[in-house]
Formats: C-alpha cells, sequence, structure tokens
C-alpha cells in the first residue's frame, strides 16, 4: 500500500484512510481533488505502523477528535468505536468489546497510560487529561498485552512536550451547574530538556439523579480534578528520559443504585415484622422512573489515583531498547443507601485500596526482512478492601434484632511475571507472516473474613462466620501461555487482507463472602478475517472484519444475597461482522460509519437465579451474553466551512445505536435495557489567528435513557441498576498562547 506522510504538529499522519480525523492537503493539486483522510500512526502491536498496513482491528481518535467532540470519558468514546460497550457499578468502570469486558475490578480490557498497564480499570479517569490520541485495540491480546486483555486493549497516549512553547487556557460551562477550567503549559527548560504540564477541575453543583426523599441532596454532583505532569529529558545522543507524574481525586455524591425493576412485594420479602410500620407496603416509597431515585441517607464518595513513572528509551544502533517503570496508588471509599427505598433497609460502605509497581523491559528491531519485539514484565499488586452493611431494623435474616454483615479483604496480593517475544517476517512486497508467543505466570495469596453480627446494646456479637473466625487465607498460582499468528497480503496498492489467530486470558481469584476454592481463570481463542482498502485517490476507506471467539470457563458476575459473587459458567462463543467507512463527501463534508453484528451464546451453564431461587438451577445454555448488543451503530457527519471574517466552523453531529443489552445471563427482558439512540452535537469555531476556539455542544440531545449496568439481589426489592446522563447543553472557550 502506498503511504503518504504527512507531519503535523507533534505527531506522524498518514494521508491514506481512517476513521476519525480531518484531511489533508497537497499544493500541486487542485482545491477539491487535493484533499485527503488522514491517518494517525498508532502502536497498538508494538511497533509503528499505519491503521491501513496493521493485521488488526484499530480504531484511533487524535488529539483533535477528543478536542473538538469534548471527549474526557470512556463512555464518550463508545458512541465514535465500533463494538465498545460502557456502564458503571458504584464506581466501578464496566469496559466491554466485542462482548467481553470486566466487573468488580476484574479487567476484561486492559487500560494503559503511555505503556503503563492499569491494574484497575476504575482508575482510568485520569487518562482522559490532554491526550494525543487513543487507540482501541478489539479482539484478545494475550501476547503482546498479557493478562486480562481478552476483549482488546485501550490505549491512552498523552501529548508530549514539545520543542517550542504552547499553553492554553478552557473555561466551560453546562446544564447541572457543571463548572470546568482546564489549562496546559508547555516548552523546553535548557537545550535537553523539556516538561508539559496539564490539569483540569470540574465543578458539579447539582445532581442529575433526583433523589424524591425529602431532606436529602440529588445524586452525581461533587467535584473532580485531575493533574499531569512529564518530564522529557535527552540523557544522551541516542538515550531518552521521561518521567511522569499524574494524580487524579473525585468527592461527593457520584453513585447512584435505584431500582430499575421491582420484583418482589414491597414489605413482604424483607421480612419485616409486622410490628414494625415500616411493614406496610403503603409505606414504602420507591420509583421505577428514569433517573429517579429514594435515597434517605448521605451518599458520599472519596476516590483518589497517583502514578509515577519512568521510561527509558535507549537506540543502540538500531535496536531499540525500552524501559518502563511504574507505581500506581489507588483508593477508593463510598457509602450510601443501598436498596433504593424510602425505609433505607440497610446502608452499605466500600473501601478499597491498590498499590501495583510494574516494570516492562523490551527490546525491538528490523533485520533484514524481520522486524521483532521481545520483552520481560513483572508485576507486584497488593490490594486490600471492605464491604460492610448495617441493617438498623431487624429484616432480611431471621433474626429479632439488628445485624451487620462485615466482608474484610486485608490481603490480596498477586507477583506477576511474563516474557513474550513477537516477530513479523516481509516474504515479499506484499506478504507478511507474523507470530507471537507470551509466558505468564502468577502467584497469589488472599485472605478474607466474612462475618455476620447481631447488634446488641452491648455491642455487635458475631453469630455467623462461614469461613471461621480467623482470617481465611488461600495461595496458589497460575500460568498460561498465549500465541498469536497473523498473515497479511497487499491486494493492491491501495488495500490489504489479513487473517489472525490469537489467545488470551483472564486470570482467576476468590470471593470475598465464600469459602470455596478459587474461580479459574478465563480462556479465549479467536480468529479474525480482515480487509482494509482506500477508494477515490484517499477520499473513502473501508475497513472490515469477521471474527469467531471460543472461551473456556467464562467469568460471570452473579449477586448472592448482598454480595457480588463471581463464578464459572463453562463454554461461551461469539461470532461477529465489524465494517467502518470514512469518506470525504467534498470539501466541506465527511462521513464516518461503523455497524457491529454480534451473535453470541453460552455453552452449557447451570445456574440459579437467585430472583426465582423457586425454579431451582436454570439451564443458560444459548442464552446471549452479557454487554453484547447484537447491533451497534455509529454514524458521525461533520461540515466544516471557512469564514469570510476570517477564522473555521465545523458543526458535527455524532449519533450511537445499541440494541437491546443484556446484564445478567438468564434472558430475562427485565435484565436488560430497551434499544436506544444517543445522539451528540458539536459546534466549533475557531479565529483567524488560531488563538480561540470556542464550542458549543449538546449531549443526548433527545434525552434518551437507558440503563448501563443492572444487577438483581435476592435480598433488596429485584432489579437495581445505573442510569446514563440526561440530556446537558453547554459551552467551552479556549484561549491559546505560543505556537500553533
Amino acid at each position: 500500500m502506498k503511504i503518504k506522510k504527512l507531519m503535523i504538529g507533534t505527531g506522524v499522519l498518514l494521508a491514506t484512510s481512517p476513521m476519525f480525523s480531518a484531511y489533508a492537503e497537497d499544493s500541486d493539486v487542485g482545491a477539491t481533488e487535493n484533499r485527503q483522510i488522514e491517518e494517525v500512526i498508532v502502536t497498538g502491536l508494538r511497533r509503528t505502523e499505519s491503521v491501513m498496513r496493521t493485521p488488526a482491528a484499530i480504531s484511533a481518535l487524535t488529539a483533535e477528535d477528543l478536542r473538538d467532540k469534548g471527549i474526557t470519558d470512556i463512555a464518550d468514546i463508545q458512541n465514535l468505536v465500533p463494538s465498545l460497550q460502557y456502564g458503571e457499578f458504584l464506581g466501578r468502570r464496566q469496559v466491554a468489546i466485542r462482548g467481553i469486558g470486566e466487573f468488580a475490578d476484574a479487567p476484561g480490557v486492559m487500560v494503559s497510560l503511555d505503556g503503563i498497564i492499569q491494574a484497575v480499570g476504575s482508575s482510568a479517569a485520569l487518562s482522559q487529561l490532554d491526550l494525543e490520541r487513543v487507540e482501541v485495540l478489539r479482539g484478545p491480546q494475550g501476547t503482546l498485552y498479557g493478562r486480562n486483555s481478552v476483549g482488546g486493549a485501550i490505549n491512552f497516549i498523552s501529548a508530549q512536550p514539545t520543542e517550542e512553547f504552547e499553553a492554553y487556557v478552557k473555561a466551560g460551562f453546562a446544564e447541572y451547574d457543571h463548572t470546568t477550567v482546564e489549562g496546559m503549559i508547555s516548552g523546553p527548560v535548557g537545550d535537553r530538556v523539556k516538561v508539559r504540564l496539564a490539569a483540569n477541575f470540574l465543578d458539579a453543583g447539582d445532581g442529575w439523579i433526583e433523589n424524591l426523599q425529602p431532606g436529602w441532596d440529588d445524586l452525581m454532583q461533587g467535584e473532580k480534578s485531575n493533574m499531569r505532569l512529564i518530564v522529557n529529558a535527552q540523557l544522551a545522543e541516542n538515550l531518552d528520559a521521561t518521567f511522569t507524574y499524574g494524580r487524579s481525586a473525585s468527592e461527593g455524591a457520584w453513585d447512584h443504585w435505584p431500582i430499575i425493576h421491582e420484583h418482589y412485594a414491597l414489605g413482604v420479602a424483607s421480612g419485616l415484622p409486622s410490628a414494625d410500620p415500616r411493614a406496610n407496603p403503603s409505606d414504602v416509597r420507591f420509583t421505577e422512573e428514569p433517573r429517579r431515585i429514594y435515597n434517605p441517607g448521605l451518599s458520599d464518595s472519596d476516590r483518589e489515583y497517583e502514578m509515577m513513572g519512568l521510561t527509558l528509551d535507549w537506540n543502540i544502533g538500531g535496536v531499540l531498547v525500552k524501559s518502563i517503570s511504574a507505581y500506581q496508588d489507588w483508593a477508593d471509599e463510598f457509602s450510601n443507601p443501598a436498596d433504593g427505598t424510602s425505609i433505607g433497609l440497610f446502608d452499605r460502605l466500600r473501601t478499597a485500596q491498590n498499590k501495583t509497581f510494574t516494570q516492562e523491559l523490551n527490546i525491538s528491531g528490523s533485520t533484514g526482512n524481520l522486524d521483532w519485539i521481545a520483552g520481560l514484565y513483572y508485576m507486584d499488586d497488593e490490594r486490600s478492601s471492605r464491604l460492610f452493611f448495617d441493617f438498623p431494623i431487624p429484616a432480611l435474616f431471621p433474626l429479632p434484632v439488628p445485624i451487620q454483615i462485615d466482608a474484610q479483604e486485608p490481603l490480596c496480593d498477586t507477583e506477576s511475571k511474563s516474557v513474550f517475544a513477537d516477530v513479523t517476517w516481509s516474504v515479499s512486497d506484499d506478504l507478511r507472516l507474523g507470530a507471537g508467543i507470551r509466558r505468564t505466570s502468577e502467584d497469589k495469596v488472599e485472605g478474607h473474613a466474612f462475618v455476620i453480627s447481631a447488634q446488641f446494646p452491648d455491642g455487635p456479637v458475631p453469630v455467623f462466620a462461614p469461613c471461621g473466625a480467623d482470617l481465611f487465607v488461600q495461595e496458589w498460582d497460575e500460568a498460561e501461555n498465549t500465541i498469536r499468528a497473523s498473515a497479511e497480503y497487499d491486494l493492491t496498492d491501495t488495500a490489504m487482507a489479513y487473517m489472525t489467530y490469537s489467545e488470551g486470558f483472564k486470570v482467576g481469584g476468590v470471593n470475598a463472602s465464600d469459602c470455596n476454592a478459587p474461580w479459574k481463570p478465563e480462556t479465549v481463542d479467536a480468529v479474525e478475517i480482515g480487509y482494509k482498502a482506500t477508494f477515490a485517490d484517499g477520499l473513502t476507506t473501508l475497513r472490515a472484519s469477521a471474527f469467531q471467539y471460543d472461551y473456556e470457563d467464562f467469568q460471570v458476575l452473579q449477586v448472592i444475597g448482598v454480595q457480588g459473587v463471581i463464578t464459572n459458567a463453562g463454554d461461551a462463543e461469539i461470532q461477529g461482522l465489524e465494517v467502518e467507512v470514512s469518506s470525504l463527501l467534498n470539501a466541506s463534508w465527511a462521513v464516518n460509519a461503523g455497524v457491529t453484528l454480534l451473535d453470541s451464546e453460552y455453552g452449557d451453564f447451570l445456574n440459579v437465579d437467585t430472583l426465582r431461587a423457586e425454579l431451582g438451577a436454570l439451564q443458560n445454555k444459548g442464552n446471549p451474553l452479557s454487554y453484547a448488543p447484537n447491533t451497534s451503530i455509529n454514524l458521525s457527519v461533520t461540515y466544516s466551512t471557512e469564514l469570510q471574517g476570517g477564522g473555521s466552523l465545523a458543526l458535527s453531529l455524532d449519533g450511537s445505536y445499541r440494541s437491546r443489552v443484556f446484564f445478567r445471563e438468564f434472558n430475562q427482558k427485565k435484565d436488560s435495557t430497551d434499544p436506544y439512540t444517543i445522539v451528540n452535537l458539536n459546534l466549533n469555531w475557531t479565529s483567524a489567528d488560531n488563538l480561540l476556539g470556542l464550542r458549543l455542544f449538546a449531549r443526548n440531545v433527545s434525552n434518551e435513557a437507558y440503563v448501563t449496568n443492572i444487577q438483581g439481589s435476592n435480598t433488596t426489592y429485584g432489579r437495581q441498576g445505573t442510569w446514563n446522563m440526561p440530556r446537558q447543553v453547554g459551552l467551552e472557550l479556549t484561549r491559546f498562547f505560543g505556537n500553533r
């Protein structure tokens, strides 16, 4: 394929195809014919290469895309990237690609920032600040990225320090009393050192989940802040060092858990004694209305993430040696009434902390027709957590006194080691073959205590501890080999086809609420066939892929009582087709479109639905997987023009459709959200001197309401979940300084 490279800003762009960037001009041709779609070079497969020459399904969002569309979160990325599904669960992010994702901080989609893999997906909030691009890799990445990348990988690439002074200040205001401030300054400090500092702050004064309980505040409000410092130093002519420090913090009522569908008769299934006035269903108020809740108590959260990283790049005679060292600290605390009704059956407190050290060392280069990379990876992850429930009235259990449930996990340590190698051999000018292998071994130790106590006037008294009064400790190890193989062939100068086989695995673990043996790792074998082509002299691109996944020991999350429990579901299969088209219709109009068709199903999987326990074990074979809509469609239309008085104007409309999404394995309509369509509008104005920018936006224009997550509990009133954000209209004003 013929590639035309353009140098724009600090990144290398390619005028051949793709997906979300604007267009390039060549002064040798006319004003209409000279435009081509630009494409960011990606590094998702551990080598610098065009998306159109990469034998994988990869989407890239540039800094311009992120800025012009106001993308600040993974929740926004899903509206632009095929097969990406996003939800939340009490502060935990649930990202799925092609139906495979994460739950309860057990990632299935690997998230990294500048090559630093984040052990807890929920900590990814820091990454959405001052980015050069975002790369989304679809399909298992077990060879190059290792554990917990069965669904794919999301790589956030920070904007790097610049050779000349640059800066900006941005201020914004939007509905729900959202005030934002952001700033960046970048430039050289001496001849060999460059620095970039970026920070932002959000003050959300009004909540968008209405609390119907008198006297208590609405939910989804508070403060969030992020900052990142990058220092790049040239230690020698062939040795660069990059130090990164980042911090993210949020506090406030950022969690909600309303009733989505009532299942039990209120005041009956709860076991409230008849002497208690709250046993009368007429005294229990609740709602299933979107974005409303009865929340009789204080909801609060305090979350902090801190990261320090050091990257060394050493060029030794054309051989590149890279070292990535990082330390991450994630702390998460929240409390809220847990049942979503006016009576406040019980309160919930959760605390969790992760301290993670990672070290990667890789070496790469080219030898004749062979491109290669090999490396070592080490992770030491120490976790602790506590989940505490306080039942202030005698409820849910056959005890005549109030109770407390205390699930503590003070010990959860993982030491992971891996070695990997990957090669691509150019057999001829048109044919390339690739292969890779990774060996991962892990040593784990986990200890927890689960205690139910009765509350007496003199204090709580333990009455039930299924694993004993002392800490229940288990030690075990896991090891897995994952391989990759690919073949790619250039059909013409502007078209290529590829076929890949890849393997991935998600690690096992222990449930902190039972005494069972660890649940098993999940493994997947994936085959993908793809086609990529550029048409009409670079004005239109097409990317298509068909894939087949076969899973063993597929992991699913259930809620038994008030506790989340992970189990292995056995086998599962996913088949799918993705098609992406980008086209510059003329000098002003551009269109990007993508469609994904999925067919997913469980194999033999007997499981008890705790909401219908009287039916016993149910066979779920053939039921669709969670977070796997059959149809996903993304459509983006952009109109841009130069203004007569100087400056430019661009209007973009982005639409995203998802068919029915299930969140539990039993194929019940109440365990799903109805099909929905989200439409976002952005109007961007830039002054003639490029020093001022104004963005007017409307998110979720039609005010569509859909559920991003559902879980069912047999100790509350049925299904509870999380709603998406309603329509929000706002503006941002940016003042740029320095080189533009």
